[in-house]
């Protein structure tokens, strides 16, 4: 024990560093066999995060035992207000009407795992990184954040090239059939070049790069190396290739928000500007937009926002309208299905027979609406917790195990199946902890005002914001990791006021 207390700092280090470089390669293995192999009826895919965690805190509680006694008390007022949630939330599951929503299967183990797993488990770990400030410090972040990026960069750049690509689009881990340097030649459906590496999802993996990135151009403004040219180049690239809106405008969009900042602010601190920084940074920015800006995905997007939603069948509303019978309802959006435009999935996610009276609103409105998958899910998930008529749901949510489908935008997703109680547990520390960390910056603005700090600010900032624009951040567990790592990254960096940090 007293070796291992010794050695403990090298041990976290060892401990963190492998479950972050490990977390790529856990999610490409999440769309192989892999995913099903289980020990004690865990995927040891997920036992490997749960172990290296787990370690990792009982080694921080040892540290703290001697020096900081009211961390630990925290830490298991936390744990046990989480038990307590969890007993609460599923007492509620059990009063829902699964008459309203068939899909629901409720189960405790599977509720109280996935709360564990995906919410708890992540803030477990940004309490083990704030509490280790001395071992974990801003060089071993950035460390870690190249080691990520250049895995998944150079991975999806490589089986781009040779066709070995999943196609982003594609649930069936169908390969790409053409590869980067068709790109801007292409005039198919854009959706079928998309490619996101063997990765499971490639909005997750949007997500998770686009919080690096604000790191991956900083790493270019402290070193100025070959390496790191290419390292910013390839991230860009391979969230243009990725094809959604979050990676391939966020990625354009967060360049020149970080170009103009860095003028900006030597401009006010009357420091000299790094032309050879500006060149180079402001050289890939043209290049990558130029790329993008020709390339199908952007043509496909551009034309994707002039969609026609206007009336094209008449006699499709017309009979909507004089329909007596709403049994007749079923027939009558089959024949005119693609007017309505209503995603079928949807359709069988919530059947009409099962809510009519609602179906009927939901087609006689505009269809712009139903073509958003966003809105149309809030709007079916909100009017089962309407019809579900439990106050309670309101503070403790319908649960995960509710089994309804992913609404693509977090807060209001978490809402819905935790409550506002889940989400003041699960959420708000990291909304708080970015909050605090903006405070102490405009309080040492002398100490603070820096294109790095703005930086590190940017990559957790960026999380929270598309969390709630396009989801796939919370409820996931490596975007979480990744928001947990750039939020302790800006908490160890910042220097307090009087500090002689």
């Amino acid at each position: 024990m007293k070796k291992i207390i010794q050695n403990s700092d090298n041990i976290l280090k060892y401990l963190i560093g492998t479950l972050f470089v490990l977390l790529p390669f856990l999610d490409m293995l999440r769309t192989t066999f892999v995913k099903d192999i289980e020990l004690f009826n865990i995927a040891i895919i997920e036992l490997v995060n749960i172990v290296l965690i787990g370690l990792a805190l009982l080694i921080t509680i040892i540290k703290l035992f001697k020096k900081d006694k009211k961390s630990i008390i925290f830490l298991i007022i936390f744990l046990a207000i989480c038990l307590v949630y969890m007993y609460l939330h599923y007492q509620n599951l059990m009063k829902f009407d699964t008459k309203i929503f068939a899909k629901a299967k409720f189960n405790f183990i599977v509720e109280s795992f996935y709360i564990s797993r995906v919410y708890v488990l992540p803030l477990i770990l940004l309490f083990v990184l704030i509490k280790n400030k001395d071992v974990f410090n801003k060089d071993f972040y950035l460390k870690i954040a190249k080691i990520v990026i250049s895995i998944i960069s150079f991975s999806i750049i490589f089986l781009n090239i040779f066709k070995i690509s999943y196609i982003s689009y594609s649930a069936d881990h169908n390969f790409i059939t053409h590869n980067m340097f068709d790109f801007i030649f292409y005039n198919g459906n854009f959706k079928l070049i998309s490619a996101r590496g063997w990765f499971d999802s490639a909005n997750e993996l949007s997500a998770t790069l686009l919080m690096l990135l604000p790191l991956n151009i900083y790493m270019l403004y402290k070193e100025k190396k070959p390496f790191n040219v290419v390292l910013l180049v390839s991230q860009l690239l391979c969230m243009i290739l990725l094809g959604t809106r979050t990676s391939a405008f966020g990625s354009t969009a967060v360049c020149i928000f970080a170009l103009i900042s860095y003028i900006i602010i030597q401009f006010i601190k009357h420091n000299k500007i790094d032309l050879n920084y500006l060149k180079r940074f402001g050289m890939i920015i043209l290049i990558c937009t130029a790329y993008f800006s020709i390339s199908a995905t952007m043509m496909a997007r551009i034309n994707d926002g002039f969609r026609d939603f206007s009336v094209h069948n008449k006699s499709a509303y017309k009979k909507l309208s004089d329909l007596k019978d709403l049994d007749s309802l079923e027939k009558l959006v089959k024949k005119y299905s693609d007017e309505y435009k209503v995603n079928e999935l949807l359709l069988k996610l919530y059947p009409i027979k099962n809510d009519k009276e609602f179906w009927f609103k939901i087609f006689s409105r505009n269809k712009a609406l139903n073509n958003n998958s966003r809105i149309l899910k809030t709007d079916i998930i909100k009017r089962i917790n309407e019809r579900n008529n439990n106050p309670q749901d309101k503070y403790l949510g319908m649960g995960y195990t509710l089994n309804f489908m992913d609404l693509e935008r977090d807060y209001v997703y978490q809402y819905y199946i935790f409550g506002i109680f889940g989400v003041l547990l699960f959420i708000v520390p990291y909304i708080l902890l970015l909050f605090i960390n903006a405070f102490r910056v405009l309080f040492n603005l002398k100490d603070n005002f820096k294109f790095e700090i703005l930086l590190y600010l940017m990559a957790p900032a960026m999380g929270l914001v598309l969390a709630y624009l396009s989801g796939h951040v919370f409820g996931w567990v490596s975007p979480t990791m990744y928001l947990v790592l750039t939020s302790a990254l800006i908490t160890v960096t910042i220097k307090k006021k009087g500090s002689a940090k």
